[in-house]
């Protein structure tokens, strides 16, 4: 029966999106999810009656003329902010004075996000909203009907209502304000207006497209099988009904507890995908809350512990110049240093020119930075301030500062280049590029040794490192024997690299790991590279017309021709094929860290992703395993804590089925 079968369909697409975008766990892969949805997908095309409000199918975007006023049910107040633990524990007197001494508490880190109420009726969701002025918001539903992490339908047929943050990764916060630079759009300040601006979006499809998520933390329950009387009980209770509650929730016995935990994520933080400014104490048990009650604007029963700013003004002493490897000229802010969570900051990223225009950034301006989901530090905006008006408008430098060739525009390119193929600040960053992780991997040779052997003239270019000697190593200042033997060996070993490898290493615009990896797959041969037109090149997933004139004439340039050439005579290997891919570890994200016996990590990195799975370089609570070799660090100590699957080298042979 056609009922029975979309109702199955339902209740395990549900399922699996539960355990990917709420558990981080998923059970298979993402084929047999499209396989499962697209049936799915088609049985309601030829069933439209059939379709209901809560099917996975229903996630999909469309067109809103704008965003209606909504009232609150259940009003949603603020909270009064703590900035010292004396101020804590004043507030936590206030409630011992009131029930005794040890009155419990829960702790949560403070999302920074944007506020949600949702509603759910017989376990569907029939509407949520902003939060507004706590009283009034705007209806949202269709626009939150897309994200993964919100579910449609509940575990159980209960009626409550939950708040909760809705926020962007750190991570694709970055990917977006990316890619709006590259379109020449003004980026996002952080991510929380990445997420706002998201969701407020009257095309609720381009929501769909941005990786927004949501934990969940205050629930009412209105009906249901349970009726916590803690606040600990009915956070556990929501999750068991589907819902996304942060991990790092914890309950402690008294405010000592609680002080103990925001010292410990005060750095912890940083380590998080996402953004959070403090951590959100309440009172655990539900009656003393009531009891408790309200002040006008805020509960008395909960307080918000505020983390020391990640913004902060100084004075921008000098806009720098750099150089990449493309040729592409970043402007850098010189700051007066000044501390920002946690370190010493005396730069910062101004993006492009562009940029600098639109802040309106002057040289002796005092300018605000921030360190929310960057390691790098950016300028945010320009501090007001009466002598700002007084200060020259900066003026784009019209040479490059290390060759001296006019700066010039690149149609269709945000930044501006220096075309010079022979200016020194991009021989020296192609020569770092090529040595680096995400390259050929050379990680005995830094960018100190380069510096030397460049100015002693030994290296000019990538295939310069291939025609030195150990002797050439020994001619560097503090460079003992076992040091050369090893920048040797490094430098030949590398030939071994793949082949995707080798062509991220080239530096060709545009054309990185990942676009290097995808082209690989198309491409098997360095002899594909120079044969393959542009059309071919375009209509590979994920290169596109402009990425593919940039491959096109790198492959198409005489001197890069002889270089290729000449790299064969050096012992490189371009003749290998792709592996062939199975799917055995479809779905697994692997982290690697210390050294294997049987095996170097690129080749257990591309034994992993022949098999389907996908390699990271960071753990987090998406990491399936950690494989874990000898002299294992920091990544083995982060994997133990998020009680991520550590495997040794035997396990992950057997698991992949090398053995």
């Amino acid at each position: 029966m056609v009922q029975t079968r979309i109702d199955f369909l339902r209740e395990e697409l549900n399922k699996y999106s539960y355990n990917y975008y709420v558990l981080d766990n998923p059970l298979i892969s993402d084929f047999e999810y499209d396989k499962l949805y697209k049936e799915l997908e088609e049985l309601e095309r030829q069933n439209p009656l059939l379709i209901t409000p809560d099917s996975p199918t229903q996630r999909v975007g469309g067109i809103s003329t704008g965003f209606q006023e909504v009232k609150h049910k259940y009003r949603l107040y603020s909270l009064d902010n703590t900035y010292s633990y004396d101020e804590l524990r004043k507030w936590y007197e206030k409630i011992t004075n009131e029930f005794g001494d040890n009155v419990e508490l829960v702790c949560e880190l403070k999302i920074d996000g944007l506020a949600i109420a949702l509603a759910y009726k017989n376990g569907s969701f029939i509407h949520g909203a902003t939060r507004g002025n706590g009283i009034i918001g705007e209806e949202i539903t269709q626009n939150l009907r897309t994200i993964k992490a919100i579910p449609l339908k509940l575990f159980e047929d209960a009626d409550v209502e939950v708040r909760g943050e809705i926020y962007m990764p750190k991570t694709s916060f970055e990917k977006l304000n990316e890619e709006n630079l590259m379109r020449g759009e003004k980026p996002f300040a952080n991510p929380r207006n990445a997420a706002a601006g998201s969701l407020r979006q009257l095309d609720s499809s381009i929501t769909a497209k941005r990786d927004l998520s949501m934990f969940t933390y205050t629930p009412i329950i209105e009906r249901a099988k349970k009726q916590p009387k803690t606040h600990w009980d009915g956070i556990q209770y929501v999750k068991e009904l589907g819902f996304k509650v942060n991990p790092n929730i914890r309950l402690v016995n008294n405010i000592e507890g609680a002080i103990e935990y925001c010292k410990e994520w005060e750095t912890k933080r940083f380590d998080l995908d996402y953004a959070t400014d403090g951590v959100v104490i309440k009172v655990n048990n539900i009656a003393y809350q009531n009891e408790l009650g309200f002040t006008s604007r805020a509960p008395k029963w909960a307080t918000a512990f505020k983390f020391p700013p990640e913004e902060i003004s100084t004075t921008l002493k000098d806009i720098e110049l750099g150089i990449g490897k493309t040729g592409a000229v970043t402007p850098v802010a010189v700051l007066e240093p000044v501390n920002l969570a946690g370190s010493v900051v005396s730069r910062a990223s101004l993006h492009n020119f562009d940029e600098i225009r639109r802040l309106d950034v002057r040289i002796g301006d005092r300018v605000l930075i921030k360190k929310a989901a960057e390691i790098i530090p950016k300028v945010i905006k320009v501090c007001d301030s009466s002598e700002h008006d007084n200060l020259p408008i900066y003026q784009i430098q019209g040479n490059c500062p290390s060759c001296g060739e006019p700066i010039r525009e690149v149609e269709g390119e945000v930044n501006l280049y220096c075309l010079n193929p022979k200016c020194p600040a991009i021989l020296r960053a192609k020569l770092e590029y090529w040595v680096s992780k995400e390259a050929m991997d050379i990680d005995s040779v830094g960018p100190s040794v380069i510096e030397k052997l460049y100015n002693l003239g030994l290296v000019k270019a990538p295939i310069d490192f291939y025609k030195l000697s150990v002797e050439d190593f020994l001619k560097l200042d503090l460079v003992k024997e076992k040091s050369a033997n090893n920048m040797y060996n490094a430098i030949q070993e590398s030939k071994k690299k793949p082949l995707s490898k080798f062509i991220t290493a080239l530096s060709i615009r545009n054309v990185g790991k990942e676009t290097a990896e995808l082209l690989v797959n198309e491409l098997p041969t360095l002899e594909d590279f120079k044969e393959v037109n542009i059309e071919r090149l375009a209509e590979i997933d994920g290169i596109g017309e402009k990425i593919a004139r940039n491959i096109y004439d790198f492959f198409h340039n005489e001197h890069n021709l002889e270089m290729l050439e000449e790299f064969k005579t050096l012992g490189f290997d371009f003749s290998s094929t792709p592996t062939q891919k199975t799917d055995e570890l479809s779905g697994k994200t692997f982290v690697l860290t210390g050294t294997l016996q049987s095996m170097t990590r690129d080749e257990a990195s591309d034994i992993i992703k022949s098999k389907g799975g996908k390699t990271s370089s960071s753990v987090s609570k998406k990491t399936s395993f950690v494989i874990a070799g000898e002299n294992a660090g920091s990544k083995l100590d982060k994997a133990l804590t998020l009680g991520v699957t550590i495997l040794n080298e035997d396990e992950f042979k057997k698991m992949a089925g090398i053995e």
